[in-house]
């Protein structure tokens, strides 16, 4: 992440948002009822993990957010282990371990949905592996 410029939420300030008709936000996936903003979230990976001494279970979730204020200010993009509400970091997890599994796992499936919206058109300057 070095010498990445950030906007006032953290995010890559090279990333921008367009945004396009309520018809067109809505068919990509974005909701607004929060009517100053334009919401999308996706679970990037669901995954089945033993509690301690494996006799129980629960889910592990991390999910994909991109949140474009409609006043045109900054955009906010969250990647978060829904588990704990706090984000999950695996840029810096595959900085540390660059073949963590999971981390990996949810690189993957970040970056096609960053490639999704920008093929959209809602996003921009996103370049592939580079810091969000």
């Amino acid at each position: 992440m070095s010498n990445v410029m950030l906007n006032s939420n953290g995010v890559n300030a090279k990333i921008k948002a367009n945004i396009l008709s309520k018809k067109e936000m809505r068919s990509i996936g974005f909701t607004d009822f929060a009517k100053d903003r334009w919401y999308f979230c996706r679970n990037v990976i669901t995954e089945k993990a033993k509690g301690r001494h494996g006799y129980s279970a629960y889910d592990f979730e991390v999910s994909f957010s991109v949140v474009i204020p409609k006043d045109g200010s900054d955009i906010r993009i969250d990647v978060l282990d829904e588990a704990f509400c706090q984000p999950y970091d695996y840029q810096y997890m595959l900085k540390n371990n660059p073949t963590h599994k999971v981390a990996l796992q949810v690189k993957e499936n970040v970056e096609e949905w960053m490639k999704y919206l920008q093929d959209k058109g809602v996003l921009e300057g996103h370049i592939y592996g580079e810091y969000i």
